[in-house]
């Protein structure tokens, strides 16, 4: 027994002896925080290259947000502007259908101040005198000047504006009848002439008597008078070769007068473009459109057009493109004279009422029609003086 107990006894201390060592050695390894080994320069790198690279798609989702936001304020804006666009176009159309309205009439009583009668209305019935007389200001002077020129009456103006901006529609309420409150169209063509002559030649206060220079077209036609004395000397000079010849040289002598006769007119319609642009537009309207009048004759607008409504008609529209061309003259702009030529397409499609692809093929029909029909009468007159001769 008593060896038992003392085995059990040295093995307690072997035990207490083993115990503490482990827990220094435990205590050993956990202890040392302070001898951590640092990172290297390359983690550091690593580390500073993703956060670099967080930074940059913050950065990028920053701006993506912002490009997001003023695109979506610029569709917002451009679809308010195309809207806009789209009320003021629509505004602007049913302007345009709209015809003149009168004044209402007035329904106090007045003293006409020429006769003395009482009436109501704008106009005295008895002698005519408008109901707004007064005194005189600057705009009754101005209007009372324009009188004189024919343009006194407040219809000049409205018609210019509506030329300008309405053509067709307002020539189909002037031929349905509201005469009244446009202008004639024959007596405008002439007073839009005579503007047209002051602004393309001026007027000419110096009176030295100094040649004028010749223009380009006088020149050539100068040249071709002298090529022609020059070929009539040169065939008297050549002896008389017999029948023959003579036989063959009458195609020859046709072939030239064809020439010279396209030349002078081509020459003729130059000289006009260039110094007449008010009567230049009345001849070639009425002279490439008339053949239009078959086609245009039973319109959706007008169902019956008669020849002399549609000369009225395209007094109108020459009228239109006189006033385009003088605004060309005026601001030195080939843009304003090449809308000019538009508007006589805008103008017939508002007056008729036909579609556009409609109207352009009436055109080119028109104008093919014209000049076969030109070529035709200029051959049948050679024809006929070379029989002649």
């Amino acid at each position: 027994m008593q060896e038992e107990v003392t085995m059990v006894a040295q093995a307690t201390k072997a035990a207490a002896t083993e115990a503490p060592e482990a827990s220094d050695q435990e205590l050993v390894v956990s202890s040392p925080i302070s001898e951590v080994e640092e990172p290297s320069t390359q983690e550091v790198e690593d580390i500073e290259d993703i956060e670099n690279d967080e930074s940059l798609v913050v950065e990028n989702r920053n701006k993506k947000s912002k490009i997001k936001k003023i695109l979506n304020y610029l569709t917002t804006q451009k679809n308010r502007a195309v809207l806009k666009c789209a009320v003021l176009k629509r505004a602007f159309h049913v302007w345009q259908l709209k015809p003149h309205e009168v004044a209402p009439l007035s329904e106090s009583t007045h003293e006409c101040a020429a006769c003395g009668t009482e009436y109501q209305g704008n106009y005295c019935p008895r002698c005519g005198q408008s109901a707004s007389i007064g005194r005189f200001s600057f705009k009754k002077a101005a209007l009372l000047f324009l009188d004189v020129w024919g343009m006194g009456n407040r219809s000049m103006f409205r018609s210019l504006r509506d030329l300008t901006l309405r053509p067709g529609y307002m020539i189909r309420d002037y031929l349905s009848g509201m005469q009244s409150a446009y202008f004639p169209p024959f007596k405008m063509f002439f007073i839009l002439l005579t503007f047209s002559l002051i602004i393309k030649h001026g007027i000419i206060l110096n009176t030295d008597a100094t040649e004028p220079q010749p223009t380009s077209n006088q020149t050539e036609m100068v040249k071709q008078e002298k090529e022609g004395q020059k070929k009539k000397e040169a065939k008297k000079e050549e002896p008389k070769k017999g029948i023959n010849n003579n036989a063959n040289k009458k195609p020859n002598t046709i072939k030239s007068k064809m020439n010279s006769l396209a030349l002078r007119f081509a020459i003729i319609m130059n000289v006009m473009m260039e110094k007449y642009p008010a009567i230049f537009s009345l001849v070639i309207i009425l002279l490439f459109f008339w053949p239009m009048y078959f086609s245009l004759r039973h319109s959706p607008k007008i169902p019956d057009l008669r020849f002399s409504e549609f000369i009225v008609a395209m007094i109108y529209i020459s009228n239109t493109v006189t006033i385009f061309l003088i605004l060309g003259d005026l601001f030195n702009s080939d843009i304003l004279k090449f809308f000019a030529v538009f508007m006589i397409f805008v103008a017939i499609s508002q007056f008729t009422g036909h579609k556009k692809w409609r109207i352009l093929g009436y055109m080119t029909l028109t104008f093919v029609i014209s000049i076969t029909a030109l070529i035709i009468v200029s051959l049948s007159g050679l024809a006929i003086s070379s029989l002649l001769v």
